[in-house]
C-alpha cells in the first residue's frame, strides 16, 4: 500500500493513504502506535534471551479465543474482516502471535512471588476510602456546611443536594466514590487516610471552589485476581522501560 493509493471516496472525494497518517499524526494516535511497536520489538528481542517460545498450540488455542472474542468464529467471517481492513489472515495471525508473546514474557518476568512481595510493601497505598462531598463556592459556606454536618448532625447527604454546586455528585447526595492514595490533592490525601469513619473533613481548595468530604467507608486491599494483575501490569512495565532505556535505536538515514 502506497502513500497515495485511495482507501474511499466520498461525495467525489478521495481519502487517500496520506491522509490518513497526517490524521493519526495531528491527533497524536500516530506516536503512540509506533511507541506500541518498538514495546513490541524489545519484547520479542528480551523475549529471545529469555527463552520465552510460542508453540503451534499455544498459539491455535489463543488465536482462536481472540477470534471468538472479536465474533469471527467462522472462516469466511475472518476472510472477510480481512478484506475489510486491507490485511491478511498472517498479518492478524501475527499481531495475535506477539501478544501472546508479550504476555508469556510479562508472566516470565514478573513472578507470584514478585506481586506477593510488592502488594505487602506497598499495601497501604493499595487501601481505598470511600467518600461523599460537598463542593461549595467560598470557604465560609463550606466551613458552615462541615460544622452542620459533623457537630449539629444533619445528614450529610441531604446538605449536599441542597447546597453542593457540583452536579455530578449532588444528586448522588455527594457520593465521590473509592479513591486510592495519590488521586486527591496531597492535603485532601493526607486527610482522608487519616481520618476516621464517618469523620467531615475540610474545607480544602480545590480548583478555586472549596470542597468537604465524608469518610463512608475504608476498604483493606486484598490480594485478588483483580489486583495481582494490576500489579503484575504495573511491574513489566517498569521491567519494559528499563529495556526500552537499554535498546540501541537508529534514526534513519
Amino acid at each position: 500500500m502506497q502513500l497515495q493509493d485511495v482507501l474511499i471516496g466520498v461525495n467525489g472525494t478521495q481519502i487517500k493513504v496520506e491522509d490518513v497518517l497526517i490524521y493519526l499524526k495531528v491527533n497524536g494516535a500516530f506516536r503512540d502506535t509506533v511507541c506500541r511497536l518498538v514495546e513490541m520489538q524489545v519484547v520479542t528481542n528480551k523475549s529471545k534471551e529469555l527463552g520465552v517460545e510460542v508453540s503451534d498450540a499455544e498459539m491455535y488455542e489463543f488465536a482462536g479465543a481472540k477470534r471468538r472474542y472479536a465474533g469471527l468464529s467462522r472462516a469466511e467471517d475472518m476472510h472477510e474482516y480481512c478484506r475489510n481492513h486491507g490485511i491478511t489472515v498472517e498479518h492478524w495471525n501475527q499481531v495475535a502471535r506477539n501478544e501472546l508473546l508479550l504476555k508469556k514474557t510479562r508472566d516470565m518476568v514478573v513472578r507470584p512471588a514478585t506481586i506477593l512481595e510488592y502488594f505487602n510493601t506497598h499495601k497501604d497505598l493499595m487501601k481505598t476510602v470511600s467518600v461523599s462531598r460537598i463542593v461549595s463556592r467560598d470557604a465560609a459556606a463550606a466551613s458552615d456546611l462541615k460544622d452542620r454536618a459533623h457537630t449539629g448532625g444533619e445528614n450529610f447527604s441531604d446538605l449536599a443536594r441542597r447546597h453542593s454546586v457540583e452536579e455530578n455528585t449532588r444528586m448522588a447526595g455527594g457520593y465521590f466514590g473509592s479513591v486510592r492514595r495519590g488521586m486527591l490533592p496531597p492535603k485532601v490525601d493526607t486527610a482522608l487516610f487519616t481520618a476516621a469513619l464517618n469523620d467531615v473533613v475540610g474545607p480544602f481548595s480545590e480548583n478555586g471552589q472549596w470542597t468537604i468530604y465524608r469518610i463512608n467507608g475504608m476498604r483493606e486491599p486484598q490480594l485478588n485476581e483483580g489486583v495481582k494483575k494490576e500489579i503484575s501490569e504495573r511491574l513489566f512495565k517498569v521491567w519494559l522501560q528499563k529495556s526500552i532505556s537499554e535498546s540501541k535505536f537508529e534514526k534513519p538515514r
